[in-house]
């Protein structure tokens, strides 16, 4: 009878917990369906398991903090830049042993973009993005990028487009004349300072005179030109116009015999270049001298002498790339110089021919009073000449002639003109 009396109330009391599980459950489920888009469970272990793995093998730190300043992520790649301790989710950003303005822009909550942080050895670019800008929870995320390798290979495109600059001012200022020793000049200050503290340009004897040295191992050199970083307060080289010869040790010597550029980068140890002139060298050694690329100066086949370009202790010693660029520097101002060794020659051979078919003194003759003077128009060897010719009878032929053009072809002509009157002159 008892049983018969609660059974309603027992009937009733299942109905509802029914009731109120199958609504309940229905609203969880429909939370969940919304919340994970209408993915079943497997679908969702297989999406997270993707995002996982792509979290975690891109090459960019990704970090997230919560608002309340607490780690909720982080990758791979954010713990090997940050050298984060292990298993850091879900401690404070401050207590992760970050630099300080490290720390201050990821619990920071502001956007950053691409900004530069130094962490460790390493050079960061640093994003950040707030997380509750569209409803989404508070907190924010940055990415992490390693941007040393971009910052040095940057630096080596800086260096190299200086390289070309200065390739491109040898160009243009070295060789403005055809003077052997100012085209010297010009080489020793284009490379100074932006290249070389100092610069020493040694030219062989009979290269100043247009002559070719047939083989400049012992043949003496002349100090062509020296230029460097302190014009006001000397050097330790030798002075302009000083003529040595190199001794077989010297670095000058084995670039000169293998054609090929010397590299010495400590001069305190280079005892093959002291042995040069002890006393001298040990002058340049305390001065400051460091290091020394010395390149010989090859043009069309004949070696005319060597370029040093020294640099101080403060400097870094030449790299392998410095020595070609070295190179390059001396093959263009080895080009001008033998042109104006050339040109010197060609000059000395055109004033001597046309010296020596000019009247050297003047024929004895009763008819006039003759006084002369030869003075150019112009610079340069030109076709001028004059004659005073005895003729027959008392007569004196005076001449006065002019060659088109300068050079020793108008000299060679002006000589057969000379020589065609003096023939016909009798007729």
């Amino acid at each position: 009878g008892l049983a018969n009396r609660q059974l309603p109330l027992l009937v009733g009391a299942v109905s509802a917990s029914l009731v109120l599980a199958t609504g309940g459950t229905a609203l969880v489920s429909r939370r969940l369906r919304r919340q994970t888009r209408g993915l079943d469970p497997v679908e969702m272990t297989r999406m997270y398991e993707h995002h996982d793995a792509v979290l975690h093998s891109v090459r960019e730190g990704v970090l997230i903090v919560g608002g309340d300043g607490r780690l909720v992520l982080a990758n791979d790649e954010a713990s090997r830049l940050l050298d984060l301790p292990p298993r850091p989710e879900g401690r404070l950003v401050d207590d992760l042993g970050l630099e300080p303005h490290v720390a201050d822009v990821l619990a920071a909550r502001r956007d950053v973009t691409d900004e530069v942080l130094v962490a460790g050895d390493r050079l960061l670019a640093i994003n950040n993005r707030l997380t509750d800008r569209d409803g989404g929870p508070p907190g924010s995320v940055a990415t992490l990028r390693d941007s040393t390798e971009l910052r040095a290979l940057s630096g080596r495109a800086d260096v190299a487009q200086r390289r070309l600059k200065l390739l491109y001012d040898a160009s243009v200022e070295i060789g403005t004349t055809l003077d052997v020793a100012r085209t010297a000049e010009e080489l020793a200050q284009v490379a100074v300072d932006r290249f070389a503290d100092f610069v020493t340009v040694d030219l062989a004897e009979p290269v100043a005179r247009g002559d070719e040295p047939l083989a400049l191992g012992g043949v003496e050199m002349r100090r062509a030109a020296v230029q460097g970083i302190r014009p006001g307060q000397g050097h330790p080289f030798y002075p302009v116009g000083r003529v040595f010869s190199f001794v077989p040790t010297s670095p000058q010597a084995f670039g000169i015999s293998g054609g090929e550029p010397v590299v010495e980068d400590d001069l305190t140890e280079a005892t093959g270049w002291q042995a040069q002139d002890p006393e001298q060298t040990a002058k340049v050694i305390e001065f400051g001298v460091r290091s020394l690329v010395t390149v010989p100066l090859r043009a069309r086949g004949v070696l005319l002498g060597v370029v040093n370009f020294w640099r101080m202790k403060q400097r870094e010693p030449f790299e392998e790339e410095e020595v070609s660029l070295a190179e390059e520097l001396a093959a263009h101002a080895a080009v001008c110089i033998d042109n104006a060794r050339r040109y010197t020659r060609e000059h000395t051979m055109a004033v001597t021919l046309q010296h020596s078919l000019l009247p050297r003194a003047l024929p004895e003759q009763n008819a006039l009073d003759v006084a002369f003077r030869y003075l150019p128009a112009e610079s340069g060897v030109g076709g001028d000449w004059f004659d005073v010719i005895p003729l027959p009878g008392v007569r004196v032929a005076l001449v006065v002639g002019d060659v088109v053009g300068h050079g020793l072809h108008a000299a060679a002509t002006m000589g057969r003109l000379r020589t065609a009157v003096h023939n016909f002159s009798t007729l």
